[in-house]
This record gives structure tokens, sequence and C-alpha cells, in this order.
């Protein structure tokens, strides 16, 4: 977290709730590469009725994320998973979300190829996006390859956002795996 205060991720995480969500009395969710578990445990304090799934690939971070969710007096409704994004939506998790949404998980191409096919048919993917990476998203062959498209762009004072709707189903093969990924990435 360094030297950020509560209140200011507090604030950025809002940015990642689209207004559908907040519909949803018991949507499931999922935090992609959730790190230590900040933005997933406070997106979950923002939507009270929300099941959340931290993911993340390190154990380490998924002991830190734990103790922020049982911190936050969420563990009836947030669960951590250590798991590869990319197993889990080959595997339960595919196609099994509401939401998703990451924050600095990695380059785009492998974003898009391993969490857009958690999404359930209308789910979408919100991620916090710089001028560059929102070029990289708008260049994705998402709707060919991924079965989704661009759905928003937002900006508030605490950062700037963007949605990548399913918009048709999951396209069989998807994720590859990381060697497949790495000789040829999606974007």
């Amino acid at each position: 977290m360094g030297s950020t205060s509560i209140e200011a991720l507090r604030l950025h995480a809002g940015g990642y709730i689209l207004d559908e969500w907040r519909q949803l009395p018991e949507g499931q969710f999922v935090d992609c590469g959730t790190g230590a578990g900040v933005l997933g445990v406070l997106l979950a304090l923002e939507l009270p009725g929300s099941r959340w799934c931290l993911v993340d690939a390190r154990d380490r971070r998924c002991e830190m994320a734990r103790r922020a969710v049982v911190a936050a007096g969420l563990t009836e409704r947030v669960t951590v998973e250590h798991a590869l994004v990319d197993e889990m939506a080959r595997g339960e998790g595919r196609g099994g979300f509401d939401g998703a949404v990451a924050r600095s998980f990695g380059p785009v191409p492998e974003l898009a190829e391993c969490a857009l096919p958690l999404l359930k048919a209308s789910g979408s993917l919100v991620v916090s996006v710089s001028a560059s990476t929102a070029q990289h998203w708008q260049r994705m062959p998402l709707a060919t390859r991924m079965g989704c498209e661009i759905s928003g762009g937002w900006t508030t004072p605490y950062g700037s956002y963007l949605a990548v709707t399913r918009s048709g189903p999951i396209p069989p093969g998807v994720p590859r795996r990381r060697p497949a990924r790495n000789r040829s990435p999606l974007g």
C-alpha cells in the first residue's frame, strides 16, 4: 500500500464498480492477481451482497489477502484462492463470474486471455488503465478471439477504467497454455 491512504484506495476501488453490479443481489466476482487483497476486499465492502474470490499465484500474497479478509470481517462471502488465473479459467471458474477486476495483473494480452473466460454471459471485466494500456485494449481482437467487446471507458479523479463485456460464447481452447500465449500473444 505504501503511503497511499485507505480513503484514497477506497475511492480508487469505487471506480471499478459498474452500475449493473450494484443491481446484482448476490453477484459472483473475482479479483485476478489480487496481491494483498486490497482491491477485492474494498469492493466486497462496497457491494455488500456480493461474493468474491481473490486469486493470486503467490502463496505469500494469498496469506496477506486472507488476513485482510479476516480483518474486514468478510470470511462469509470472500474466499482466497492460491491459483493461476488461467488454470481457474480452464477449470471450475470458467464462465462462473458476473464480474472480474484486475489491477497490475500484467500485460494486456495475458490478462485478456486469462480473465475473460471467467465471465458469465454479459459479465464484465473492469481494469484500471493508462492512456497506452487503453489503446492496447482498443487494438485487441476481443470480438473474434474472445467473444467480448469493450463496453465502456471512464475517468474519475482517482483513476481511469475500462470495461470489457462478454458478448458471445467463450471460445474453445482459451486460455491457451502459457508457452502458446508467449509465442503468439492475443493482441
